[in-house]
């Protein structure tokens, strides 16, 4: 029996209930067909990674074990960077077999989700056929199959075709494993050329997120005893904070990248540490930076006085783009002392605290998306319009910080 029969790939964003709905379903049909018990698990899905496990070794290895890769293909997925590595990584033992003269079977299978104006060639090559698809397959994709009542029947049909094709791979045309060590973060995306890597020429520039909260090493100190900070929004590590729990379990950094990443940006992530030279090294390049701060972090001695680090640079200083406050309607704890909070972030940051950019109360995982990406459209737009990225002026660079990010 295989570790992993099918790997689910979509792009972060897509309607995530469906997508976990259709994962349920599939997982289901799978395990049916394979005559396996109810509690077995045959699929991988992102969302279902531990927050603290190291992201990319544990995608590696479901990417160089599993059978077969399920693409739910939609426009945000053509231009996703994740989502194209995932497949590269995936076709790249497809290709080993038939560099050793084995025909690899149809273990790639994309699936129109939401179906785009144009199909890149190195996806319609391996489109999923199926005679017994419905006509609005083509149409409307399976999303919206799986929204209308009237195409019930339909999608059963197909889920149970799927299945069966994943299950007779699985048991039957077996494709051997991949090297579960490759750099995530290096691969090159698929989708090279069709507007998706923002490695190329076509990136839009760069965004620097830096994370502004505690680790839960830090919720030990004393200065956060009184009250004792709820630990459920918090990981080992500072970027692994994750204020919109339960609702989205992703740590913010990583869903920022995302939203990013999928509008063609290239990203980077730090923490508070040494943040004045981080805003002088990012600013000697194309980029700018957008804070995500934790209110509570201003009871931490060292957090404070990193962030009264930004009332250190002049009005004119361009690369800070935003200062982003999540405070999530599910954290009532915040929101009890939410305004004591804000009012001595705002005391940090001086005039950073007061301008259109200082983002407090962003309430939900939406509200955060939506406001993100009015930052990013701001930032293309000038680049649209001077030509040019913004960069920092002639002076001294800092020493940079390690980095972690695609």
């Amino acid at each position: 029996m295989p570790d992993c029969y099918f790997f689910l790939s979509y792009a972060r964003g897509d309607d995530r209930q469906y997508i976990e709905r259709l994962f349920t379903d599939l997982s289901a049909e799978v395990r049916s067909r394979a005559g396996l018990p109810a509690n077995t698990t045959v699929g991988f899905l992102d969302v279902h990674v531990q927050v603290g496990a190291t992201w990319s070794s544990t995608l590696m290895t479901a990417l160089a074990t599993c059978a077969t890769f399920v693409a739910l293909v939609s426009p945000r997925y053509l231009v996703s960077v994740p989502c194209g590595r995932e497949w590269t990584i995936f076709e790249s033992r497809l290709h080993a077999m038939h560099r050793r003269g084995k025909p690899p079977p149809p273990a790639l299978l994309p699936l129109l989700w939401d179906p785009p104006d144009e199909i890149p060639r190195v996806i319609g090559d391996r489109q999923y056929q199926n005679r017994n698809m419905p006509e609005a397959y083509d149409r409307t994709g399976l999303r919206q199959i799986m929204r209308l009542q009237r195409h019930h029947d339909d999608y059963w049909v197909l889920l149970g075709e799927l299945a069966r094709q994943i299950v007779s791979i699985a048991n039957h045309h077996p494709v051997p494993h991949g090297p579960d060590d490759v750099d995530y973060h290096q691969v090159q995306s698929a989708f090279t050329g069709a507007g998706a890597d923002p490695t190329s020429s076509e990136s839009q520039g760069e965004v620097h997120f830096i994370v502004a909260a505690p680790s839960r090493r830090d919720l030990d100190s004393a200065e956060l005893a009184d009250p004792p900070r709820d630990p459920q929004f918090y990981g080992e590590q500072a970027n692994e904070w994750a204020p919109f729990r339960p609702g989205l379990d992703l740590p913010l950094a990583e869903y920022a990248q995302a939203i990013a990443t999928e509008r063609q940006f290239r990203t980077t992530v730090t923490d508070i540490a040494g943040i004045s030279e981080w805003v002088k090294e990012a600013s000697g390049h194309e980029g700018i930076v957008v804070l995500l701060v934790d209110p509570w972090s201003t009871k931490l001695t060292a957090h404070r006085h990193a962030l009264y680090q930004m009332t250190l640079f002049g009005n004119d200083y361009e690369p800070i783009g935003a200062v982003m406050v999540p405070a999530s309607h599910h954290d009532y704890q915040t929101h009890e002392y939410l305004d004591e909070l804000i009012d001595s972030l705002r005391a940090l940051l001086g005039w950073r605290g007061h301008g259109a950019n200082f983002r407090s109360s962003v309430l939900s995982p939406q509200a955060f998306n939506a406001d993100l990406q009015a930052l990013l459209e701001a930032y293309r737009n000038h680049i649209f319009s001077t030509g040019s990225f913004i960069r920092r002026p002639p002076g001294r660079i800092g020493k940079r910080p390690i980095l972690q990010g695609p």
